[in-house]
């Protein structure tokens, strides 16, 4: 589910160092020193002396009479506008705000003049949507307050189409939310969600036409917006807690589509259904995970909970396949997408067990992990049909895209949806694939578990009939792979006392300070929006494997360098790594920090392993309570200080480490693999003890 609320202005008519960083499109290092050399750099309006704030006009007067002030475009300077006048919490009011007012312009025309008040401003909304009137009259003040009319006058000023104004606004306001865009569906998940669908099916099967889609928890609208321009003459419902969301859902919503009737209504779709009694042909949704509060004591004998009963309080997401299967027409049909520990937690057993004996579950689909930038856990897609008379089915499409080589979700698109859609047609015509893509019986899934994870009911893709000889040639050359990984781990010698106990350490901040090192923080996400038109990315399970890019990253963001050094800021602990082959040139991606050295000073392997020591994990701070997920707070991080030919002998024995663990790790997968083989071997009796073992 997406939230609005946003970071990213620094007040009315101020920046930060990040801010002007990003202005000039340098790193915050150059900032440092410009205020350092030159003396008629702006001085500081407001903030701390570690964090201090500039005026922003001031401060783009002195770049661009210092050459270093890249152009700006109209849409670009009235969204600093917007930003600025808004301040960080409201900038997601803002936002819809300066979207209604150039739906407004699209209405009137030429024949606008002025900055309408709040009523006819809302009333433009309602001359092609009524609904949408009645949500903005709701949000929208009495009268307007001087940021309000900076708003609406920045957007009304910038010339050009108004839905594509909207959008780059859109774009630019997702990237300046930080952390928070974690809640955003990207459009390549939204796309992969609705190519599971019958909207996407329903030009080659008519018998499955598409009228409606309810998304429960639809956020900013990224699955609808995606419904509406695949389908322009279907009705469109959306419900999300929060105001803001829901009118920037809305806002969006007009601009895809002027003859469209979407309705988006504000509130919790569990606790206080906004569309009570309402049967749609499609539900699609990414709702909330792991609600520790949803009112379950409250909705003891809600009408919703048909399959199974009131699901237990640890099952949130339960509730939300029944709120969804509620709201459908007989025959229609719901993806969702799901946490893994919904396939197989203990207390969903009885609705899950239900869900299959009616026929409910259809296909369940594991996702390669890192396609969702609010976790690094592979997430399901569960595709569900509310049955009619004739469409109970016996069994269910397991696919594990998990396994794919290429983790995106165009692979996952090609692997999943013809396997889709050859189960519609016929089931039997499935092309199965060994360990990815299997029809399971539903009587085999009716077990004491009701597991529904895809994995644990396929077969790895190995040939089971491998030559018995050829087996016992593989383990000779696993022993050989054993014995390399022995003679490679690097030579150390123990110190007593420690070696670097009376050493002085520096913090990353002070490094910076110095112009030692400078530090680039990538975007925590990309605009979603603009994906078709981003660049390869490193992310941070890339930058923790040592792998080429998976992600996206703007066309904005820094290239790495040879000598880099990257560090994510999620994870189970504080990790750094120095920049592999595959990762030069590549884009820095979301939540990941780039750490560039002065190689006459620092060594990067040094600095690398010395950012993982014991004594940092103080300094990363946990998402929340019950995850051991952890934000690195990098700047406060301790390095020791050494002169830098002591410096490389420790980053060379570092740099021998990673290849250490590197060479352990692929050993036990071609160990494990072999130990496999040769259980199912001896399993079907082509290998046999030898005597007197």
């Amino acid at each position: 589910m997406e939230r609005p609320d946003a970071e990213g202005a620094e007040g009315a008519g101020t920046v930060s160092s990040v801010g002007i960083a990003r202005l000039a499109g340098v790193g915050r290092a150059a900032v440092s020193n410009w205020r350092r050399r030159y003396a008629d750099f702006p001085e500081p309006v407001g903030g701390t002396p570690t964090s201090p704030s500039f005026d922003l006009a001031a401060v783009e007067r002195w770049l661009m009479a210092q050459g270093k002030l890249p152009e700006v475009s109209a849409p670009d300077r009235a969204w600093r506008e917007i930003a600025a006048a808004s301040g960080g919490p409201d900038l997601g009011g803002a936002l819809w705000l300066a979207g209604l007012m150039l739906f407004h312009r699209s209405i009137a025309g030429d024949a606008w003049s002025a900055v309408p008040p709040p009523s006819s401003l809302a009333a433009s909304a309602g001359m092609v949507n009524r609904e949408a009137e009645v949500l903005f009259r709701g949000e929208l003040p009495d009268a307007w307050l001087p940021r309000h009319l900076v708003v609406l006058s920045a957007a009304a000023g910038v010339a050009g189409d108004p839905a594509e104004i909207f959008e780059h606004f859109y774009a630019l306001y997702l990237r300046a939310r930080g952390a928070t865009s974690d809640y955003v569906t990207p459009v390549s998940v939204a796309r992969l969600m609705l190519s599971l669908t019958d909207a996407a099916n329903s030009t080659s099967d008519p018998a499955r036409p598409v009228a409606d889609v309810m998304d429960l928890a639809c956020g900013m609208g990224s699955l609808l917006v995606e419904a509406a321009r695949a389908h322009h003459d279907v009705r469109i419902l959306g419900q999300d807690l929060d105001p803001t969301a829901a009118c920037i859902a809305q806002v969006r919503l007009l601009f895809t589509s002027k003859e469209q009737s979407a309705v988006i209504r504000v509130g919790d779709s569990l606790r206080t259904d906004a569309f009570p009694g309402e049967r749609v042909d499609l539900v699609v949704s990414n709702p909330p995970f792991g609600l520790h509060d949803w009112a379950d004591d409250q909705l003891t004998f809600d009408p919703r909970w048909e399959y199974g009963g009131l699901p237990p309080r640890t099952e949130p997401e339960l509730a939300w396949v029944q709120d969804a299967l509620a709201h459908l027409r007989p025959g229609g049909q719901a993806v969702l997408l799901m946490p893994p520990v919904a396939a197989w937690r203990s207390a969903g057993r009885r609705i899950r067990g239900e869900l299959l004996r009616r026929g409910v579950v259809r296909a369940v689909v594991a996702l390669p992990s890192g396609l969702l930038p609010a976790t690094s856990v592979g997430l399901h897609l569960w595709v569900l049909r509310r049955p009619a008379d004739s469409q109970v089915t016996d069994r269910v499409l397991m696919i594990d895209a998990s396994r794919l080589e290429q983790p995106t979700a165009e692979a996952v698109i090609e692997l999943a949806v013809p396997a889709w859609r050859s189960y519609e047609r016929e089931p039997a015509s499935v092309n199965e694939q060994a360990g990815l893509v299997k029809l399971v019986p539903v009587i085999d899934l009716l077990d004491e578990e009701v597991d529904l994870t895809p994995a644990r009911h396929l077969t790895v893709a190995e040939d089971e009939q491998r030559d018995p000889t050829e087996l016992l040639a593989s383990g000779e050359q696993v022993l050989k792979r054993l014995r390399e990984v022995a003679e490679n781990m690097p030579t150390l010698m123990p110190a007593m006392p420690p070696a670097l106990s009376e050493i002085r350490g520096l913090s990353l901040d002070e490094l910076v300070r110095t112009g030692t090192v400078e530090v680039v923080r990538g975007y925590s996400r990309v605009s979603v929006d603009a994906e078709s038109a981003s660049e390869p990315g490193v992310t941070g399970g890339d930058v923790v494997r040592g792998s080429g890019p998976s992600g996206r990253a703007p066309g904005t963001a820094i290239r790495i360098e040879s000598g880099d050094v990257l560090v994510p800021a999620l994870g189970a602990s504080v990790v750094a790594r120095v920049a592999t082959a595959e990762q030069i040139g590549v884009r820095i991606g979301q939540n990941v920090s780039l750490i560039r050295v002065d190689a006459e000073r620092v060594d990067p392997w040094f600095l690398a392993g010395m950012l993982t020591a014991p004594t940092n994990r103080r300094e990363a701070t946990r998402q929340s309570s019950g995850t051991s997920i952890v934000r690195v707070n990098l700047k406060r991080l301790q390095v020791p200080l050494l002169p830098v030919e002591q410096q490389r002998r420790y980053g060379e024995a570092f740099r021998r480490l990673i290849e250490f663990d590197a060479m352990v790790e692929r050993a036990a997968g071609e160990t494990h693999r072999l130990v496999q083989e040769l259980s199912m071997a001896l399993t079907r009796g082509s290998l046999v003890p030898e005597c007197g073992a």
